[in-house]
């Protein structure tokens, strides 16, 4: 198995340190290559010697190793690609613009699944199962995917909520506590009022679990589980990012693993929700 199937799917018992890491070098690819370790450290906030370690536990000697493999992985890897890949401009055809997107989409996703951390997503699906509250928080963009996953999980039993307002939100915060989880859903993770909120509800004894691409961002040092996903990066109109499939792509895979455990009475529920919003439709609503 070479470096990037072991990064992609690690046989470790990864530390939240390591799944820095993980997502720096996945994320960064020939670029972290080049990186001291100084860089590497600062960048993912940890100690160089979490760094030294965590090349030891895919077993090299030192992280020049490491990096030396993975640059070789990288290099075979767009050599195989390069001529597939070529991104959008505003003058093709219609078709040409489906096919580039099509694999961009598929691109976006199996990075995403190879980033996000299947025991994460356990993690956090107990974690809400065994909550008083679930709450999700948004803004932006954001908040908009944030208001889809709550009505979506609320359909199936759970007691959901969402706030995409910073006001609305602060306040929530405020009265959180050791009985709620909280879910930030964030590209940047710096997204200031999420930051302060996340804040309060931790000192609160809130869970925090946050939705998002970076792990060196202020929301990430206050999270207890963390989902990561990649995002659509191309040039476009003066660049273009986008998350919004990836993070479909979760919380889909989080509602399915929580109809896993609630099982049939949350398969129960969720019909009768559909009858009452199908109800609407027959009585003139």
């Amino acid at each position: 198995m070479n470096i990037l199937k072991k990064l992609s799917n690690p046989q470790i018992k990864a530390s939240k340190s390591d799944n820095k890491l993980i997502h720096y070098f996945l994320s960064k690819g020939l670029k972290a290559c080049s990186a001291s370790i100084s860089e590497i450290s600062s960048d993912c906030d940890i100690s160089h010697a979490t760094v030294t370690r965590f090349a030891r536990k895919f077993g090299f000697e030192t992280l020049k190793d490491f990096k030396i493999s993975l640059a070789q992985d990288l290099g075979a890897q767009d050599n195989n690609h390069k001529s597939k890949r070529s991104d959008i401009n505003l003058k093709e055809s219609c078709e040409t613009t489906a096919q580039k997107l099509l694999q961009l989409n598929q691109t976006l996703l199996s990075q995403t699944a190879a980033e996000i951390g299947f025991d994460s997503v356990t993690k956090m699906v107990k974690t809400m199962v065994s909550a008083k509250r679930i709450f999700f928080f948004g803004i932006g963009s954001s908040g908009f995917l944030a208001r889809d996953s709550a009505r979506k999980i609320a359909r199936i039993g759970l007691d959901v909520k969402c706030y995409t307002d910073p006001h609305e939100i602060m306040t929530q915060s405020v009265m959180t506590n050791s009985h709620d989880v909280i879910i930030y859903i964030s590209n940047s993770g710096k997204t200031g009022e999420l930051v302060k909120s996340a804040a309060i509800c931790s000192k609160k004894g809130a869970k925090i679990c946050a939705i998002t691409a970076e792990t060196s961002s202020p929301l990430y040092s206050f999270t207890d589980i963390t989902l990561l996903h990649a995002v659509h990066d191309y040039d476009l109109a003066h660049g273009y990012a986008d998350s919004r499939l990836s993070v479909f792509f979760i919380i889909d895979l989080i509602y399915i693993e929580l109809l896993k455990v609630l099982g049939e009475k949350a398969i129960k529920t969720k019909q009768e929700t559909q009858n009452a919003i199908d109800s609407l439709a027959t009585s003139g609503y």
